[in-house]
């Protein structure tokens, strides 16, 4: 891995971000790569699920909190899982909504799990996580939708460490960026 010292205090400018023309592939060719670096292993079974975790993190790296265009807004916590699933008496058997909400616990329990656990059991949000996935296997029409969903709810608790893990590296060399 070669790291280089680029950003002076961790800020961009507008014309650094501009130069460096981030879009959806480059995102999910950055986390694919970050995280199967880390991950190590690249068995077909597991490329799968490590290809869906980096689509669900390039995703969330690009979508804004204020698109309202999206069909479940990206939850800011985990009490707004909580709030949506739990409290709401969360009974939905559409896969698309199931999933959604697994990708916000993943995302927040996961790469966001330092910042989580200071309010939240993310143990607990793990299981959450891991039912959501569940139940969109459950009624998902897809086959092999429903095989990568069943997947990921078996190894979710390894997922979101894998995700924790990548997000201690990135902050840990945030005043350097990765050329080449």
């Amino acid at each position: 891995m070669v790291w280089y010292k680029m950003v002076p205090g961790g800020c961009m400018d507008e014309l650094f971000q501009e130069m460096m023309g981030v879009d959806s592939k480059i995102a999910l060719e950055f986390f694919y790569g970050e995280l199967g670096e880390m991950y190590g292993l690249r068995s077909y079974d597991k490329d799968q699920e490590l290809s869906y975790v980096a689509s669900v993190l390039a995703h969330y790296a690009q979508t804004s909190r204020s698109d309202g265009t999206l069909s479940v807004p990206l939850a800011d916590s985990l009490s707004d899982v909580f709030d949506l699933v739990i409290m709401q008496e969360f009974e939905t058997k559409d896969p698309d909504i199931l999933e959604i909400s697994g990708s916000h616990v993943l995302l927040l329990a996961g790469f966001f799990r330092q910042q989580m656990s200071r309010r939240h059991n993310v143990k607990w949000y793990d299981q959450i996580g891991q039912s959501l996935y569940f139940d969109a296997a459950r009624y998902c029409p897809d086959r092999r939708k429903r095989l990568l969903f069943e997947q990921i709810s078996d190894s979710f608790p390894e997922w979101t460490g894998i995700c924790s893990t990548l997000q201690k590296r990135f902050w840990e060399n945030r005043f350097l960026l990765r050329l080449g």
